[in-house]
Formats: structure tokens, C-alpha cells, sequence
């Protein structure tokens, strides 16, 4: 199974799927994971402003569909927890479209994935079919660039 780590930053990764109604698509067929200060930005923080995302991320955390995953004390922001808890534990990426920490990631040598590219995935996989697969990669449409949609069709063409 594919064994994710999420970062999470307002509108990023996770709560894209999540908007586009997608989330629970990739938990029941991926291992999520995201650190502690990751929850603590996401879950914490945005229940406080009241945001829907916020709760329903909660309750996939509360049902063990997502992992919160322990990090040292030191580390207290959620891109540093997302490097510390990749190099400490097995994963194969980490899911996130912010473009400063992609680039970061891929200095240190560390595999990340964009949202669309994890439809693809499982689509490759055979954790979805393709008919599933378009209509997710659509519904996912208003939060992607149109490159990273071209990119995913271009790739489900193959």
C-alpha cells in the first residue's frame, strides 16, 4: 500500500482532496500520515476558525484512517516535522503541492507527490479505474494548476 506523509499549510495537499469531496478516495486506499505540529496547524487551528475542513480531517483522524505521527520536541513547525518523520520513518512521499518546501524536498533527496498525481497513482495501482479516475481528477480541478491537470490526463492517456 502507498504510504504517504501529508503536509498540510491552508489550502494545501489533504484539504484540496478534502474540498473536492476526495479524501476519503485516497484514505481507504493509501496509509496517511501526518505529523504532530502538521495537526496542530490543520486540525487545532482551523477548528478554532470554524472550518469545515478542519473537522472532517478530525474525524478520519479520530476513526485511524490518518495517522498523527509523534516528533522530536524540537521540531515544532510542520515542514521540518514532515523531513524529521520521512528520514525517521518508511514512506514512499510526501503529498503536498507548496512549491517552496517541493523544492526543498527535492534538494534533500526526499520523493513527494502533488494531489493530482496521487489520483494517477491509484489509478496505476489499480486502486481505482480510470472511469473514477477522471470524474476524481475533475473534481479536483478547481484546486490544481492547469498544468498539474494537463499533466495527470497527459499521464492516464499512456
Amino acid at each position: 500500500m502507498f504510504n504517504t506523509v501529508f503536509k498540510e499549510d491552508r489550502l494545501q495537499c489533504l484539504l484540496k482532496l478534502t474540498k473536492a469531496g476526495l479524501k476519503e478516495l485516497v484514505v481507504f486506499k493509501c496509509d496517511v500520515f501526518i505529523p504532530e505540529p502538521v495537526k496542530r496547524e490543520v486540525v487545532d487551528a482551523g477548528k478554532k476558525k470554524e472550518c469545515f475542513d478542519a473537522f472532517a480531517v478530525e474525524k478520519n483522524i479520530e476513526s485511524k484512517l490518518i495517522a498523527v505521527m509523534d516528533t522530536p520536541r524540537t521540531v515544532v513547525r510542520g515542514d521540518q516535522a514532515l523531513i524529521a518523520l520521512f528520514k525517521k520513518e518508511a514512506h514512499d512521499a510526501v503529498a503536498t503541492d507548496d512549491l517552496r518546501l517541493a523544492r526543498q524536498l527535492k534538494s534533500l533527496n526526499i520523493p513527494y507527490i502533488l494531489p493530482g498525481l496521487i489520483l494517477y497513482w491509484l489509478l496505476k495501482d489499480g486502486k481505482t479505474d480510470y472511469k473514477t479516475t477522471v470524474w476524481a481528477l475533475r473534481q479536483l480541478s478547481e484546486y490544481i494548476s492547469d498544468d498539474e491537470f494537463a499533466t495527470v490526463r497527459l499521464l492516464m492517456e499512456k
